[in-house]
């Protein structure tokens, strides 16, 4: 049995091959080692069709000896980059980018960034599942609960918009957009381009992407204008813990530790009343209590002694559990029509203790300030006046006849000591 023809009638036309099978007419042009095929519904079609293909083929060609020697060279460089079976097309397409993220981006430079983002060579991972690996890691790491948190919240609200994409696919046009959208300003946006830095760290190192799209490089971080910390007045650091102690004595230590030892909110958290060497006139900040992972000692000055004194215990936290000291902190406000200050202890605390003292070094020291101490000078000098930061040292509770009820041995070591076997 004779086979039977594919096609009714062919001809070519304009260097192109028009073939007619049934009622289509298919056009086959090629060009460059490559054979692309295309069907039309009438030969006029196909011809047209042709003719285009045709002129387009021929202005290639004439386009290639308007360019430049450098640029010639720049299309050939590219093309030999190029891994078999990739068309340049793909690289042209993300040249715009290229150009963004480059400033200025010769072909070649479009080709590599391409190349780069279309198969990273670490394979391929969306925001959500490296998310969790970013974490795990960082767990492992022993990074502080709340500093886990906190990745864990900046990340997750990316991840709640764009966290289905692949990490290669995420640019710096992409990340600015979403600060954009979200109205994220001044130190917020410091804050999210930080945490995001280093998860896209994170992803480099696993060879997911070769360029940090929130990066210092990529991303200029907004400048801040420098603000003098909030301090207590020294009046109204006495009426709060004279009605903390009446209303919520459970909040006392905390505040008074706060005001007359200058310990960070997580330091106060984490302290224990062993911690606390009365007889030394020392507290004791431990490496893992400490911001910086390091220890140091915080002197124990003679009226935090007496505010502390009627609540000694052998061991335990000082601290209350954080709804106790919210509530209690939020009655005696409330009674007192007083503001709460962030931070406002720690500031306070320097900058009575800087006006006391008059020794930079010193107050440093207390604070476990490892930073430039002239940068800490202009922050809390002039801030309180000598007079007031004399008052603030003798800030003390009030008892009958000014005398401090002291427990039994608590100037001994041990700083409180159990009472021995048969003692009275």
């Amino acid at each position: 049995m004779a086979k039977k023809k594919a096609y009714s009638r062919q001809w070519q036309h304009r260097a192109c091959i028009i073939r007619q099978r049934g009622g289509r007419f298919q056009v086959e042009v090629n060009h460059g080692g490559q054979r692309k095929r295309c069907s039309w519904s009438t030969l006029a079609e196909a011809k047209t069709y042709a003719e285009q293909e045709s002129v387009r083929i021929k202005n290639e060609g004439t386009a290639a000896f308007t360019l430049t020697l450098d640029q010639r060279r720049d299309a050939a460089k590219a093309y030999a980059g190029l891994p078999k079976g990739v068309d340049l097309e793909g690289a042209i397409i993300d040249y715009t980018e290229a150009v963004t993220r480059l400033g200025t981006a010769p072909l070649k430079e479009a080709v590599d960034f391409y190349l780069r983002h279309h198969k990273p060579v670490g394979g391929t991972r969306t925001i959500s599942e490296l998310m969790t690996d970013y974490l795990a890691l960082k767990g492992e790491e022993n990074c502080r609960k709340r500093s886990l948190m906190d990745m864990k919240c900046r990340i997750g609200r990316l991840a709640e918009d764009l966290g289905g994409r692949p990490v290669h696919t995420i640019t710096t046009a992409d990340i600015k957009a979403w600060l954009d959208e979200n109205k994220y300003t001044g130190q917020t946006r410091i804050n999210y381009l930080r945490v995001f830095t280093s998860f896209f760290n994170f992803a480099k190192a696993k060879h997911l992407i070769d360029f940090n799209p929130a990066s210092k490089d990529a991303i200029k971080r907004p400048r801040l204008d420098e603000k003098l910390p909030a301090v207590f007045m020294v009046k109204d650091v006495e009426r709060l813990l004279s009605a903390a102690s009446e209303k919520a004595p459970v909040i006392v230590p905390y505040l008074a530790i706060g005001f007359f030892a200058g310990l960070r909110t997580t330091e106060l958290e984490g302290i224990n009343w062993k911690d606390i060497d009365f007889a030394a006139k020392l507290i004791t900040v431990r490496p893992e209590v400490a911001k910086k992972r390091r220890q140091r000692h915080v002197t124990l000055s003679g009226n935090l002694t007496a505010w502390l004194a009627p609540f000694a215990k052998e061991s335990g936290k000082v601290s209350p559990l954080s709804s106790e000291f919210r509530k209690g902190l939020a009655v005696v406000l409330k009674d007192l029509e007083l503001e709460w200050i962030h931070n406002g202890m720690r500031h306070t605390f320097a900058s009575c203790h800087l006006a006391k003292h008059q020794d930079i070094s010193k107050t440093a020291l207390e604070l476990g300030h490892t930073g430039n101490p002239t940068m800490l000078f202009n922050h809390y000098r002039n801030l309180v006046k000598p007079a007031d930061a004399d008052a603030y040292w003798n800030i003390a509770p009030k008892r009958s006849g000014n005398v401090v009820q002291v427990p039994e041995g608590l100037f001994q070591k041990p700083a409180v000591q159990k009472a021995s076997a048969g003692s009275s």
